[in-house]
């Protein structure tokens, strides 16, 4: 049914208008890829509204020596 509650998940609306025959599967893709993309810009707007919180580049070659004494802070609170 369109109109469940499980249909607000990503890709899950534009899935059911492929498969209605609503919309190609190159429309699928890139609607699913465009919802995923504007869903990870809410986040990352929403992480940033909270100063406390604090960024990590996971590929930093030595990101045990950046991430274990901001865990520890966190954890001895």
């Amino acid at each position: 049914n369109a109109n469940m509650t499980s249909m607000r998940c990503v890709g899950y609306r534009q899935a059911w208008q492929y498969l209605e025959g609503e919309i190609s599967k190159v429309e699928l893709l890139d609607k699913g890829i465009a919802a995923t993309r504007q869903l990870a810009k809410r986040q990352l707007t929403w992480l940033r509204s909270m100063p406390e919180n604090i960024e990590v580049d996971c590929l930093a070659p030595n990101l045990d020596k950046t991430v274990l004494p901001e865990l520890s802070r966190f954890v001895l609170r």
